[in-house]
């Protein structure tokens, strides 16, 4: 969630894309590779108080996508409290070492989702869906989430060597 995904994009770009020194300007104005840094719109703007990306704002899922089969559905609305953004220069270079931008702004200028297909479940997203979620009524992404770990339990299971008594 948020700097979550803000975090695992860093951690990408260094272990997977080989980005030596990526880092989000947030934390490293001098960054390398600044995979993650503040948006055009906010800079320059006094850091405090309601000046940040605020509230609810929509985003379009990438068909077929593991994002846009939890939800259902190819357009949500979700909550965001943020300055920092993953920085679009790396798009494609996050793309061709298997994380996919499954989650875009309808103008297709913000990465609001990321996942990394060939895993059982690594889905990251820039909003708070913790804002939507209710003990009686989990998030889509929660209830995602729980029931692929229990898919993979399952799947460890099945596929454990029988053990020999001794």
């Amino acid at each position: 969630l948020c700097l979550g995904m803000q975090l695992a994009v860093v951690e990408f770009a260094r272990n997977v894309c080989g980005l030596k020194g990526a880092n989000s300007t947030e934390f490293d104005r001098e960054a390398k590779h600044p995979v993650i840094c503040m948006m055009e719109e906010q800079k320059g703007l006094t850091p405090l108080g309601g000046t940040m990306r605020l509230g609810s704002f929509p985003c379009k899922l990438e068909p077929g996508s593991r994002a846009a089969q939890t939800y259902g559905k190819p357009l949500i609305h979700e909550r965001h409290r943020h300055r920092y953004e993953f920085n679009n220069s790396y798009r494609e270079r996050f793309t061709s070492h298997g994380m996919s931008t499954c989650g875009l702004s309808p103008d297709n200028t913000l990465v609001e989702m990321i996942e990394i297909t060939e895993h059982p479940w690594f889905v990251a997203v820039q909003f708070h869906p913790e804002f939507k979620s209710k003990p009686t009524a989990a998030h889509p992404l929660f209830a995602g989430f729980v029931e692929a770990a229990l898919a993979h339990q399952k799947e460890c299971e099945v596929n454990l060597p029988e053990q020999v008594e001794s």
